[in-house]
Parts: structure tokens; C-alpha cells; sequence
């Protein structure tokens, strides 16, 4: 008993000092004094409505809107964590918009002053700004405002309702003709206790004879509190007027729908009555042959033509949901009096909507891509784009998802009992995940270059408009098997390293120039200077940090150990970069991103590095195997010759070579050592600390980058001489792996491949 006096003499304490505040108040005319009722303070506020003279001078506004308006304020228990309640005098018209469906217990009408939580509201301005928004609401009102069409048309409040029908509104709004009319759909439903219910409307229409409306009810009896089966929902939509303009109704009134006839009354404002009623009739006419004693839930979706667009909408039409019960034989014995519940109405889960919440332009067409890898980088990738309607159009992924990849992929497993149907292939199951968000994809469960290597397999990964193809699966052969397709598409590859500090994106260039080879070269370059990189791409011991896992026993599973909210903390920002993209167009040049973890771990800073397309030059004695010179080296060449005009002058070529692509990836040039020998008709590299150069570079880099050949100049126009192939030949001897002349003319590169060969002189 002394907890409760403390605590309702602190809460007067509260009403006091909020009484000093409204007093205050510009527009207070007079406040009474505070009383209690229902063990809660209640106070009545007189305020000064701000409005033309002409209506100050008659007491109110033509809107019946009065210069001295009073409001009431009850304060909850919990006030001021919670806000007061605020409601109008009891005989206010409700025929404004912005006011709440419902009347407080004493029946008085209840204002909509805020568009968002009220609650938020009072503790960010407190009860001024109540106030404020409160005086502001009677002006508009006064004055006729509250509907601004540019803004648009705020539709019938339903935040009361405990019923809701989930349909595709773009799909109801096409369906309203200049001519009145009705068609029945498909409805599924879920009802608890009798009461609360949820129901989908379906698109499909549902013809209204009695066969096509049996096989779509099931009369279904309630399983302790719940009642799930099939249904039919009515959609009614208004007609023309004798002189042929549509049917709008430019009157806001609340909406107090509780039995047929106020239905009934509703769709008389809305300008469809007639179809309501011949819809209902129809259905009663359907149902007269069938025997059952169970209730079954029908949803009734009014249109109503507006005079401007809803609220937040490309459409006039307002969409107005209702639920009541019909039964077999007589559809509605109580006639007029059978109940009716208001429902709200949500989206269906579509393409547009997920678009529109993710801030993205509704209309514009989704751009088709494939997404090679469904693991837990690519499938996180998946769902963040497919929860922005941009999910990808193909996955391929020939693995099958085990009990441990739940650790960190986005999808989620089912309770235990349940968990054999995750036993399944990953692109399987990323399909069905992004099939709940609307989205329609081809999952691919072979192998990425068993995919390359089918025509009927690579009709369904790619199109002639593909946008891109996206690489999540870290694996250097489906790198290289990308780089040697000759399709268009341009690959974008997104990895991690080192246990997750280190993000890559790598996006190709205009005509695949750069390809994903050049730009992964770039970033084994960058991390030769760049010591903190170097780390992280070569750990101590080897290679990309792989540890073997044991995941059961005699199995393992080599991977990185990292926790899957740092893969998501790399996976939003690569989803971001793929969505502004789609948006935004391509790059002309390749792009590196390089994302480093942040020194409190719990963020990713992104450095953007744009990769120069590169020159392809092809060998001149070996058909298939071309040099892709970077910009980087070809400057540094450039700027060699122009320093040596008058003799030939050369130098080393570095990078890497790739087998399966045939190519010689050129990333840098070393300068030829001071012993080199420079003449008209000849250049002699030297050697003086070229060794030791050479070991260093290639000890910075992990041997990923190493020498490949050497480059010189002619001073005109050639092809490679006897002295350029005997050298060649002499280098080919010198190393087991191919290596590479390159010959720089004043009109372009010329190119000699050096291989070892055979005692019978084949390579």
C-alpha cells in the first residue's frame, strides 16, 4: 500500500509540472484542474484554434471545427515513459481524415497528430510538442487540410484491427475497370480462437458456378484454437457514372464497419454497392446444395477510385479489406446483422515491394545475373539482394550442404527432428529461400566447368543479357576456367582472406579488359609494397590460411575459421556495392575494392583501387598463349624508350603464368642492371644484382609473382630477329617453365614464346 501512494503521489508530481508546461502554452485558453478516474489523472485542456477572422468571428470553421476546442488528456500509469492519451470532445465529426478508427471509453473521437509512434514522439519533445502537433491538427482540420494532395490520400485507419488479408495490391488496382464489377479468388487462411484471422489472397481468379466454388472451399472444423483451410476472397471495384467519368468518392469518412449493412453502406460511399451485393448473392446462390455447420471466413476487398493517389502510392485506388463468415446452404442466415471485421491489408511479399523498402525505384526491371557459389559468403550475398528484389537469376554450386556449414550459411536449419531436409544441394536450398521472397531462380547442382563445358547447361546460366556473373567461391580454378570463356559477361568476384580481415571485389572491365586475372595480379602487386596485405593474403606458413576442421568422425572440412558475423559484416558491404552497381552501370575500368577489418573488429573500411585496361599481345611462334601487359608496365616501358632513343634498350618482365588461361599476366617491369649493354641494332641484359633483386621480389610477393621473361626495343618497325628467336630458344633451355620475349616497336608489341622442348625438338 506505501509502494502504491509513493508511486501515485510521484506520478501528481509528473501532472503537476505538465499542467506548469500546457499552461504556458500560447494557445491554452484554460486548463482545469486535474482528477483521478480509474485510479489514472485526467485533464481537460481548453485551446485556441488558429483561423480566419470571418470563422473567429462565427466560433468555428465551415468543417465544424470550433475556435475554442477542448481536448482531453489521460495519463497512464507509467506517464512520462508513456504518453498521455489524447482524444477530442465526443461530438467532434469524425469525417476528418488523420483520426483514429476507434473512440476512447467514453466514446470520444481519437486525433492521428503524428505520423509514427506517439510515444517516440513524447520523449523526444515532450508534451509541447504534443501539444504543438495538436493545434497544428485543428488548423488543418479547421481549414479543410488535413487531405494535402500532394502528399496524397490518407486511407481508412486499421491499427486496431487484429485481422489482416495479405494481397498483392498492384494486382487488385489492375483489376479495377472503368466498368464496375467483381471476381472471386483464391484464399488461404488461418484463424485462432475463432477470432484472429489471417488470409492470403491469391491472384488466380476462381469461376462462380457451384463446382469451381466447392473445390475451392474447404469446410474445415477447428482443431483446439486453431482453423486452417481454403477460402474465396470478393474483390468489388466501382463502375462510371451516367456521363461516362469514373466513380470517385472525395469523402473521408472513418470506417465503421461492423455488420453487412454498414458493408453494405460502405460500398454505397464507395460507389459499388450494387456489385457487392451481386457478388454476395452469387456466392449464397453456390453454396445452397452444400451441407456443413462450420463457418468458413470470406474476404471482401473494396476499391475505392480516390481523387489523388493513396499515401505513399502510384494509385488512386484505396484498398479496403473486410472478413466475415459464410455458411453452407444459407451463405448468411442473419442477413444484414452478420458480423463484419475490418482487416488490414499488407503486400504480398513481390519484387516491388522489397524494392520499394530497400529504397530502390519499384518499376525498374531486376537485372538478371548468376551467382557462382552458394556457400556462406554467396548465399548471404543472395538473400541481402534478394531482400531488395535483386536476388540473383542463376546459382551454381555442386556441393551439398552438411550439418556444419549452419554455423555461418544464411540459411537456416529446421528444429532437429527436422533436419534431414536440409541434407540437400545448397543451390537447391538458396533457390527455395529466395522462391519465399518471390523470386524465381535456376539452380545448377554440376560443376562450374562441367557447366562451361555443356551447351545445354550454359543456356540456363547465362543469357545474352546477363548482367554479370558473380564468383563467391574463392577457388582459383573456377577463376581461371572464367577467364578462359569468351563470353561478354563480365565476372565480378568477391572473396575473403585470412579469417576474415581481408574483403576482396574485383570487378572486370569494359569487354572483360581487365579480366578478374589482371585485377587479382593488381592485388598480388599491391601487397609486395603493402606489408599489412602481404599478411594477410600470405600467413606465415604458406599459403591462404585453410585449417582442417573436424566436422565428424574420419571427416574434416577445410576452411577458415571466422564467425559468421564478420563474414556479414563483409557481406552487406559487397551486397551494397552489387546493388549500387546494377543502379549506377558497370565501370568502364576493372575495379579492386579491398576491404580491411577495422582495429576495434567491428567494422570494414574499403579502399577502391582502379585497374588501367591491359595490352594483349599474342606470341608470334606459339598459337593460344598471349601476354596481358598492365598499364603499370606498359607506362614503365614507354617511359624507357623515350629515355633511350637513338639504341635498344629492355629490361624484366614480371607477374605470374597461367596454365589453364595460356597467359602471361605482366604486372611490373625491373630495370635492367647497370652492366646492360645498349646499342642501335642490339641490347644485352646484364646481371649485376639481378639475382638478388629477382629473390627479393619474388620472397615479397609469396611467389605468387615471379620473373616470366625480359622485354627490349627495336628502334623501327620488326618482328623478332634470328638473335631475338636464338635468345628464346637459349631461355627456353634455362628454365623449365615458358617464358617470354617481348618486343617493343614503334607501331605496337611483338611477342616470342621460350619453351623447353623434347630431344625431338617438340614442346
Amino acid at each position: 500500500m506505501g509502494n502504491s501512494g509513493d508511486s501515485r503521489h510521484s506520478q501528481k508530481r509528473e501532472v503537476d509540472r505538465t499542467i506548469a508546461i500546457i499552461k504556458a502554452h500560447p494557445q491554452v485558453n484554460q486548463v482545469s484542474e486535474p482528477y483521478t478516474q480509474d485510479d489514472v489523472f485526467h485533464l481537460d485542456v481548453i485551446l485556441e484554434v488558429p483561423m480566419p477572422n470571418a470563422w473567429r468571428a462565427i466560433g468555428e470553421s465551415p468543417s465544424g471545427v470550433r475556435r475554442f476546442e477542448e481536448i482531453h488528456l489521460k495519463f497512464p500509469r507509467l506517464y512520462p515513459l508513456d504518453p498521455p492519451e489524447l482524444s477530442l470532445r465526443a461530438d467532434f465529426s469524425r469525417n476528418h481524415a488523420h483520426i483514429q478508427p476507434w473512440l476512447t471509453s467514453d466514446e470520444r473521437p481519437v486525433p492521428c497528430i503524428q505520423d509514427g509512434q506517439l510515444t517516440e514522439f513524447m520523449q523526444q519533445h515532450g508534451i509541447a510538442g504534443i501539444l504543438n502537433q495538436t493545434v497544428l491538427w485543428l488548423e488543418h482540420a479547421a481549414e479543410g487540410r488535413l487531405i494535402d494532395p500532394e502528399q496524397g490520400w490518407e486511407p481508412q485507419r486499421r491499427d486496431d484491427t487484429q485481422d489482416f488479408l495479405v494481397a498483392d495490391s498492384s494486382s487488385l488496382r489492375a483489376t479495377v475497370s472503368r466498368n464496375g464489377g467483381f471476381r472471386f479468388t483464391r484464399m488461404g487462411y488461418f484463424r485462432r480462437h475463432g477470432h484472429w484471422l489471417f488470409g492470403q489472397v491469391f491472384n488466380d481468379q476462381v469461376p462462380v458456378n457451384e463446382k469451381s466454388i466447392r473445390d475451392a472451399v474447404t469446410w474445415t472444423t477447428h482443431n483446439g484454437e486453431f482453423q486452417r483451410g481454403d477460402s474465396l476472397a470478393l474483390i468489388v471495384w466501382p463502375g462510371k457514372q451516367p456521363s461516362g467519368d469514373p466513380i470517385v468518392c472525395d469523402v473521408y469518412v472513418p470506417d465503421n464497419v461492423r455488420n453487412l449493412s454498414n458493408l453494405k453502406e460502405k460500398a454505397r460511399e464507395f460507389g459499388c454497392v450494387r456489385e457487392l451485393t451481386d457478388g454476395l448473392n452469387r456466392l449464397a446462390k453456390c453454396v445452397r446444395k452444400y451441407r456443413s455447420r462450420e463457418a468458413c471466413p470470406i474476404g471482401v476487398v473494396l476499391c475505392a477510385r480516390r481523387p489523388c493517389n493513396i499515401i505513399g502510392t502510384t494509385s488512386n485506388i484505396e484498398i479496403c479489406c473486410y472478413t466475415l463468415d459464410f455458411y453452407a446452404n444459407e451463405a448468411f442466415p442473419n442477413g444484414d446483422d452478420t458480423p463484419v471485421r475490418p482487416c488490414a491489408h499488407r503486400d504480398h511479399i513481390t519484387r516491388e515491394l522489397l524494392s520499394t523498402l530497400s529504397g530502390l525505384p519499384a518499376e525498374d526491371t531486376p537485372p538478371i545475373w548468376t551467382l557462382i557459389g552458394a556457400g556462406s559468403l554467396g548465399s548471404k550475398i543472395a538473400l541481402h539482394l534478394g531482400r531488395a528484389g535483386r536476388g540473383p537469376s542463376t546459382i551454381i554450386d555442386s556441393a551439398m550442404m552438411a550439418p556444419h556449414n549452419a554455423a555461418r550459411h544464411a540459411i537456416i536449419p529446421a528444429e532437429p527432428d527436422k533436419q534431414i531436409m536440409l541434407m540437400d544441394m545448397k543451390a537447391r536450398l538458396l533457390k527455395e529461400a529466395l522462391g519465399g521472397l518471390s523470386q524465381n531462380v535456376t539452380a545448377i547442382t554440376d560443376d562450374i566447368v562441367d557447366v562451361f563445358h555443356s551447351r545445354a547447361l550454359s543456356k540456363h546460366a547465362w543469357h545474352n543479357d546477363t548482367w554479370a556473373i558473380v564468383n563467391t567461391t574463392a577457388s582459383l580454378r573456377a577463376r581461371a576456367a572464367l577467364c578462359t570463356q569468351a563470353f561478354r559477361h563480365r565476372v565480378i568476384e568477391a572473396l575473403l582472406y585470412a579469417n576474415g580481415s581481408l574483403g576482396v571485389i574485383a570487378t572486370e572491365g569494359a569487354n572483360r579488359n581487365p579480366d578478374v586475372g589482371d585485377i587479382f595480379t593488381e592485388l598480388y602487386a599491391l601487397a609486395s609494397g603493402d606489408d599489412k596485405i602481404r599478411q594477410q593474403l600470405y600467413p606465415e606458413g604458406g599459403d591462404i590460411e585453410l585449417q582442417r576442421i573436424v566436422v565428424g568422425e574420419g571427416c574434416g572440412s577445410a576452411t577458415m575459421q571466422v564467425s559468421d558475423g564478420r563474414i556479414s559484416m563483409y557481406a552487406a558491404g559487397m551486397s551494397e556495392y552489387l546493388l549500387s552497381r546494377q543502379q549506377e552501370g558497370l565501370p568502364t575500368e576493372g575495379e579492386l575494392l579491398i576491404g580491411r577489418l577495422s582495429g576495434t573488429g567491428i567494422g570494414v573500411s574499403w579502399e577502391h583501387v582502379p585497374v588501367a585496361p591491359v595490352c594483349i599481345v599474342r606470341t608470334e611462334n606459339e598459337t593460344g598463349w598471349t601476354i596481358r601487359l598492365s598499364a603499370r608496365a606498359h607506362e614503365k616501358i614507354e617511359r624507357e624508350v623515350a629515355h633511350w632513343t637513338s639504341v635498344e634498350t629492355g629490361g624484366v618482365l614480371l607477374g605470374r603464368q597461367d596454365e589453364v588461361t595460356r597467359s602471361f599476366y605482366v604486372i611490373d617491369v625491373l630495370a635492367a642492371p647497370e652492366d646492360s649493354q645498349r646499342s642501335r641494332h642490339k641490347f644485352e641484359l646484364g646481371v649485376k644484382d639481378l639475382r638478388r633483386t629477382l629473390d627479393n621480389y619474388v620472397r615479397t610477393t609469396n611467389a605468387t609473382l615471379y620473373c616470366l621473361g625480359t622485354w627490349h626495343s627495336h628502334l623501327a618497325p620488326s618482328g623478332p630477329s634470328a638473335l631475338d628467336n636464338q635468345s628464346a630458344q637459349a631461355m627456353g633451355l634455362a628454365r623449365l617453365a615458358p617464358s617470354i620475349l617481348l618486343i617493343h616497336t614503334p607501331d605496337g608489341y611483338r611477342a616470342v614464346l621460350a619453351e623447353r622442348t623434347n630431344s625431338e625438338g617438340e614442346a
